[in-house]
Parts: structure tokens; C-alpha cells; sequence
């Protein structure tokens, strides 16, 4: 795992949607020399063997185990390819004393303020029209600094600094673009459209544009920080974080004991509950798939799932938030995530078998659980361990700003997360 901070910033950056991430993810399997199964083919003994299938911004891929499934089960790492942000409504274009404006919504629970006064990007997947009658898709990135939601000045809110920036989503949100009279429709959008698609080599004109999932991105790259490197400062790494590290684990194993699953679902932010998040039926169908003989209950019974997501690392400015026995640190090692309501899917044998790999790879393994009187969030693996009925355990590497437009986690943490998921998969 030589550099993986370093690759793990790489990935981040050509990944400002969660279709960009799919992409990226599609050519780091590709190389390693996974086969893609298209939506609707079937699979070949070929890919069968070594192979992965898209779905908007979800990827599933699979190495076939030394023992069938109905035997062995399945060794899986799950994860999410989608970040909060600000996503263009289908109509954005307006304008308002003179300035030209799009109109956001808010995708998940963003830390809004972090929002203001950055330099924004717009970036994601259009709809186009394609050859008899077929609908086509691109992917979309304009990285200039194109969109701006200033600050109101501290004269005009001369408490914000004592009780907060309070923004309403939709009066205070809409990022200016431009200045200008009376908008002609989509126009502007349209245009840095085409400028992206003109960019990668295509030849479409603004009517061939039917549609777009599109929101904005922070321009600014990630980086290492702190006195000696230890730190990342990126935007999105809840949760690419953590799809870089089962990637990495994904593509440097071979012939494993057990079928290897890897998911990356996307919607987690906004509940799972669409074709491509982890309520869907994409990774059972897939399961279904890789069980030759056709005992899938009995491949289940057989399989574990490590459910990757990015933990609560202790604040030093906010110790208080944290249960004083359950305080993980930003490179301490991944974290197992426990809550008795089940809003995370770890129980004590799914953690006894994570503790085991970090044992065996000789990396530090931490424990968080909510404090009492705080509301826990949740992540994809009480929906998976609920829909497959495989045993499951939340894991995670801690960071700090979770949610924030620009988040803070470790450099080692991404090499040692990486080494545990690989264990895992490989059947240690």
C-alpha cells in the first residue's frame, strides 16, 4: 500500500460526483484486470471469474472464491460513493436584483455554512439525445470557479459570530454565476455543458441536452496537512475514503478462499432508497448471479460484510461529545462502530472477526459508540445485514469536519484500512 495517501488524493480529486467516482473506480478494477458486465449482459466464465457492473453512481464488483459460495460464502466491504452537497434543479436559472442565480437543493446534511464563500465547480451527469430515439449519457465537469454564495457582511448580521450563521435553503443558498438581466432559460447552464462535453471530444449542440444530475464542487485540492503530513484536508472523503481503501484492497488480491464482493452503493446520504443505493436489489441480483448451484441461503449463512464508513474521530475543541471511554484519534487505526438500536450492524462476533484481521495485519483497532444522550447516525450496513441476513460490523477510519464542504482524516489511516479490508476479503 506504498503511497496511498498520496493516491488516495488523486482519486479524490477526479472525483467530484459520485458518477465520476463509478468512473474511477471502473478503471482502477479495469486495470487490474476485472471485466465489466454491462446492465442487461450477461456474465461470461470470463468475467464470471473477475468482473464488476455499473449502475449510475454504484459499482459491484466480484473475484470468484477457490470454494463455491453455498460452501464458503461470501467475504464482502461495502461502502458509498455519495457525499452532502448543493445539486441544480431541473429548472436553476434566474435572476434577482440584477444578478444572475442558480437555484440548489440540498443533497443530505451538509455543514451549510461551509458552503459560503468558496470557489464552486459544477460537476456530475447529463442526459442526451442519442441515435434513434436512445437516450445517451455523459459525464459533466466544468472546473473553473463558475458559481460563488457570498456572506452576508457582518454589518448587516452583527450576531453571527455569537449565535451562528443561521441560512434558510432556499433564500440563501442559491449561488450567484454571473451578472445580467432577464435569463433565457437554461442557457448558461447549457453552455458550460457543452464546454465540458466539447472538452472530452464530443459534438453535441444545447438541444441534444434532455436532462442532468449536476451539483456543485469545491475547487479546491485536496492535500496533506499538519506539521509532518499526518493529516488529509479533502473535500468528500466521507465517503471516497473509505471506497478508495476497498478498492485498493479489491484489486491486490487474487484466488481468495472465498467470493469476494465489493460494493459501492450510491444515495446513502439521502436514505439508500433508490435503483443504485443499498436498498435496491443490485447486490442481491448480483449474489444470486455468482451462486452457481443456487443456494443462495445457505451462501448467506456462510458470508460476513465489512460495512465501511467514516467514524467520529474525538475533537480536541469538543472532547465533550464524544463517551469518555470511546474517543478514537485520526491515525489510531480503523474503528469499530457499535450502537445496541442497530443503527450500526455491528454485533460482538462481527467484531470479534474484524478485531482478528487487525491483529493479524498488526494495526491498532478503536471502539466508538455514540454517546447516550446523542442521536446516532447510520450507514449501509444495517440495510445490507437486514436485506441479505449476513452477519455484518460497521467499521471506519476517524476524522474530524464530517459533512463540512473540506474534511479532515489521516494519512496512515488509509494504508492500515486498506490492509484490513484486503485481509478480509482474501478470506484471513
Amino acid at each position: 500500500m506504498v503511497n496511498s495517501a498520496e493516491k488516495l488524493l488523486e482519486f479524490v480529486h477526479a472525483s467530484p460526483s459520485p458518477f465520476h467516482c463509478a468512473w474511477e473506480a471502473s478503471k482502477m478494477l479495469k486495470a487490474a484486470g476485472f471485466i465489466r458486465v454491462r446492465e442487461g449482459d450477461e456474465i461470461t466464465d470470463a468475467s464470471r471469474a473477475k468482473g464488476y457492473r455499473i449502475r449510475n453512481g454504484a459499482v459491484i464488483a466480484w473475484i470468484k472464491g477457490e470454494i463455491t459460495p453455498s460452501e464458503a460464502g461470501f467475504r464482502m466491504v461495502g461502502a458509498h460513493t455519495d457525499s452532502p452537497n448543493l445539486r441544480l434543479k431541473p429548472r436553476p436559472e434566474y435572476t434577482s436584483s440584477g444578478y444572475h442565480q442558480w437555484g440548489v437543493e440540498r443533497y443530505g446534511g451538509p455543514i451549510l455554512a461551509t458552503w459560503t464563500d468558496r470557489d464552486l465547480g459544477i460537476s456530475g451527469r447529463v442526459a442526451l439525445r442519442g441515435k434513434d430515439g436512445e437516450v445517451d449519457t455523459a459525464l459533466v465537469r466544468i472546473e473553473r470557479p463558475v458559481a460563488r454564495i457570498p456572506n452576508v457582511a457582518i454589518h448587516y448580521n452583527r450576531e453571527v459570530n455569537r449565535e451562528g450563521l443561521k441560512l434558510n435553503v432556499q433564500k440563501h443558498l442559491p449561488p450567484i454565476i454571473g451578472l445580467g438581466g432577464e435569463t433565457e432559460g437554461d442557457e448558461v447552464l447549457r453552455e458550460l455543458i457543452l464546454e465540458s462535453l466539447t472538452a472530452d471530444g464530443h459534438s453535441w449542440t444545447k438541444s441534444d441536452i434532455l436532462g442532468w444530475d449536476l451539483g456543485l464542487h469545491d475547487l479546491q485540492k485536496p492535500s496533506l496537512g499538519g506539521v509532518r503530513g499526518e493529516f488529509i484536508y479533502a473535500p468528500r472523503m466521507d465517503n471516497q475514503f473509505s471506497c478508495f481503501a476497498a478498492l485498493q484492497a479489491m484489486t491486490s488480491i487474487d484466488s481468495p478462499k472465498h467470493t469476494a464482493i465489493m460494493a459501492l452503493f450510491d444515495h446513502e446520504e439521502v436514505g439508500s432508497q433508490s435503483d443504485s443505493g443499498a436498498k435496491s436489489a443490485l447486490l442481491e441480483q448480483t449474489l444470486k448471479i455468482l451462486v452457481p448451484d443456487g443456494k443462495v441461503e445457505m451462501a448467506m449463512a456462510r458470508s460476513f460484510m465489512v460495512s465501511v464508513d467514516m467514524a467520529h474521530g474525538v475533537h480536541p475543541n469538543y472532547a465533550d461529545y464524544h463517551d469518555p471511554k470511546h474517543r478514537p484519534k485520526i491515525n489510531g487505526g480503523p474503528v469499530i462502530k457499535t450502537n445496541v438500536n442497530m443503527r450500526y450492524a455491528t454485533d460482538a462476533l462481527g467484531a470479534a472477526k474484524f478485531r482478528l484481521a487487525c491483529e493479524a495485519e498488526g494495526v491498532g483497532c478503536q471502539d466508538h459508540i455514540h454517546r447516550s444522550d446523542l442521536a446516532c447516525g447510520s450507514t449501509v450496513g444495517p440495510i445490507t445485514a437486514a436485506g441479505l441476513a449476513v452477519r455484518t460490523v460497521d467499521v471506519g477510519c476517524a476524522m474530524l469536519s464530517m459533512h463540512s464542504i473540506r474534511e479532515m482524516a489521516g494519512s496512515e489511516d488509509i494504508g492500515m484500512m486498506s490492509r484490513v479490508l484486503k485481509r478480509v476479503l482474501a478470506g484471513g
